[in-house]
C-alpha cells in the first residue's frame, strides 16, 4: 500500500509537543482542604502535565505503611470527589478507585505498575514527605527513581531520609499549603 503523502512549505518543523505526561499523586486525602487541592491543580497546569490522577489507598494498605487515617477509604474517597466537583482545569483529572475494589492491602509497587500502564509517559510520582520516607525504604525504589520522577511535597514537614540524596536529580519538593 502506498503511504499518503503530505505537502510541506521547505523548512517546515512540526510543532514541539510541550506537554508532559502524568503525575500520579498518592496520599490519604483525609485531611486536604480545598486550597491545597486548587494549588495541587495550580501546579499541574504550571508544569504543563497531560493528566493528574489521585490514587486514595484503603485502609488496610495504610495500616500495613503505618499511616494512621481516621476516616474509612470510601468516606475519604467520598472527600476527595467533593474536593474536585468545583475544579476548573483543563488537565484531564481521574480519581482512581481500582484500590476500593480489591479491598485489601495492594503493594506500591502493584499500584504503580497499574497506573503507568494505563496512563502515557512520562510519570511524576507525587507524594507527601511522610510517604516519602516510606517510599525509599522499599527494594524496588531504585528501580522506580529512574523510571519516573519523585515530587515531595512538604505536607507535614518531617526531614526528609538521608536515601534520598543518592538520587537527588530525580525528586523535588512543592509546598501545597502555601499556595505552590
Amino acid at each position: 500500500m502506498a503511504r499518503d503523502q503530505i505537502k510541506v512549505p521547505f523548512g517546515y518543523e512540526p510543532p514541539v509537543n510541550s506537554d508532559k505526561g502524568t503525575v500520579l499523586v498518592f496520599e490519604t486525602f483525609e485531611d486536604w482542604t480545598e486550597h491545597e487541592m486548587s494549588a495541587c491543580i495550580a501546579w499541574a497546569e504550571e508544569r504543563k502535565f497531560v493528566r493528574i490522577i489521585f490514587y486514595p489507598q484503603h485502609e488496610e494498605t495504610l495500616r500495613r505503611m503505618d499511616i494512621r487515617s481516621e476516616m474509612p477509604y470510601y468516606a475519604r474517597l467520598k472527600h476527595l470527589e467533593h474536593l474536585l466537583e468545583d475544579v476548573d482545569t483543563n488537565l484531564q483529572v481521574e480519581v482512581d478507585k481500582w484500590e476500593g475494589k480489591r479491598k485489601k492491602y495492594t503493594p506500591l509497587d502493584t499500584s504503580l505498575n497499574f497506573l503507568t500502564e494505563k496512563s502515557p509517559g512520562p510519570h511524576f510520582i507525587c507524594m507527601s514527605d511522610r510517604y516519602a520516607n516510606l517510599f525509599v525504604t522499599y527494594p524496588s525504589f531504585k528501580e522506580w527513581i529512574k523510571k519516573a520522577r519523585l515530587v515531595i511535597f512538604t505536607q507535614f514537614r518531617v526531614p526528609l531520609h538521608g536515601k534520598l540524596n543518592d538520587c537527588a536529580e530525580r525528586w523535588e519538593t512543592v509546598d501545597f499549603g502555601n499556595g505552590a
